[in-house]
């Protein structure tokens, strides 16, 4: 990228006022340098001078978005894109389609992001763009990451580590193990996803990554607490005081919050720190607040306060089911069990507590092997429950399951 950058500021004269920031930006990304951006993020002198910027020049959007630097990009995308579109531009059209799926990503639009990462690999398959088709692939593997898709994950991983081993691209090696480990994490398997996280900090590795490890400091912290490892928590923290001291981010001051929360053992102090990670919210994206409430509920229930429990576990649930994020809408109605006092195995409607967990997988539209997969029982194990359930609410079909509010007391919905 230096060497590009050099030949276009000798091509193009005018690219002269905004060199100093492109250069500033992508110093850091290529991990040649702790160099900051020439300006705060959100200037109009250096971030607004992304929409006069050639698209092969953008900086990667991960980078601006850790500096909170994104909302002049997405303006620039809105206007762009729809004009190459109308021009056929195909090589510019994937790099900025791959670019909004990384933005909608983040932003937990996640619809958007699997239609626009999809028409970017297409794109990038067409013109031979593999990095292209590599960063597409990457905003899948996090969709499937977080729907417990794990073998769809894999497939993007090691196609992703294939290209960096390569092209000694570092960035994507890290990304790679990223995913990896925030599958695992998700999946309820917190020492396999330290394995493939740790690895962003630790020197000389090949996916050693500074502004992934930032970005990924969430996931290795939550699976570091879970397996007792202060000491991770407790330098994530750390990681994220100092980013937020530097460029005050949205996304990084509630990412703080939460990890101080997970890394605090004083109960004041931990809940505290919950309440403030959700007043803050996580930089528009509803699936990491979802994740805030879910970790507050789970704590609450701890700590035996079930009403206050039940209200952050509905709430993540809800924002759960509706991103398709099986794995932790599982997680969320097993605590919402727990904090219910189900230990009779009777629900409302009479239902069991594994008749309800499969009664609220199937509402979600798994198959009978998919909620088998999900619950460790056979799927023919399933047919009977999905047999005794039917009955009790009532209903004769999966359309009619649909219908009915299993987040709590087995309301109708609508």
């Amino acid at each position: 990228m230096g060497r590009l950058l050099a030949l276009r500021a000798d091509d193009d004269p005018e690219l002269a006022p905004v060199m100093p920031a492109l250069r500033a930006w992508w110093a850091r990304y290529d991990e040649s340098g702790e160099v900051a951006p020439p300006a705060p993020p959100g200037d109009s002198g250096t971030v607004g001078l992304l929409a006069t910027v050639p698209w092969e020049l953008l900086p990667p959007t991960v980078l601006l978005w850790t500096w909170g630097a994104e909302g002049p990009l997405r303006d620039m995308l809105s206007v762009r894109i729809p004009e190459l579109r109308r021009r056929q531009e195909l090589p510019a059209l994937a790099m900025l389609l791959s670019q909004t799926a990384v933005l909608d990503l983040f932003g937990g639009r996640w619809r958007s992001c699997e239609d626009a990462a999809t028409e970017a690999v297409r794109l990038a398959e067409e013109v031979g763009a593999e990095h292209l088709i590599t960063q597409g692939r990457l905003c899948l593997a996090n969709l499937a990451a977080a729907r417990g898709d794990t073998s769809v994950v894999e497939d993007h991983a090691v196609s992703t580590l294939r290209v960096s081993a390569a092209h000694g691209v570092r960035a994507l090696a890290a990304s790679a193990f990223w995913v990896r480990g925030r599958a695992a994490l998700l999946g309820g398997r917190p020492q396999e996803a330290l394995r493939h996280l740790l690895p962003l900090t630790e020197p000389g590795h090949e996916a050693a990554h500074r502004t992934t490890a930032l970005l990924a400091a969430l996931d290795t912290a939550e699976a570091a607490a879970q397996t007792v490892r202060a000491d991770v928590v407790r330098s994530r923290v750390a990681m994220m005081e100092a980013w937020v001291d530097r460029t005050g981010a949205v996304w990084a001051r509630a990412a703080l919050h939460r990890l101080r929360a997970l890394g605090d053992g004083e109960p004041t102090g931990t809940e505290t720190s919950y309440r403030a990670a959700l007043e803050t919210g996580a930089g528009g994206d509803p699936f990491e607040h979802a994740r805030t409430l879910l970790l507050y509920g789970e704590w609450l229930r701890r700590t035996r306060r079930r009403a206050a429990a039940r209200e952050q576990l509905t709430g993540a649930a809800e924002v759960f089911q509706r991103l398709g994020a099986a794995p932790l809408w599982t997680r969320a109605l097993r605590e919402l069990d727990l904090a219910e006092g189900a230990g009779t195995g009777l629900q409302p409607a009479g239902l069991t507590a594994q008749e309800l967990r499969v009664a609220r997988l199937a509402a979600a539209g798994l198959t009978n092997r998919q909620i088998a997969a999900q619950l460790l029982i056979s799927h023919r194990t399933v047919g009977h429950h999905l047999a005794s359930v039917y009955p009790k609410l009532g209903v004769t079909s999966r359309t009619e399951l649909a219908q009915i509010d299993m987040s709590g007391d087995l309301r109708l919905r609508g």
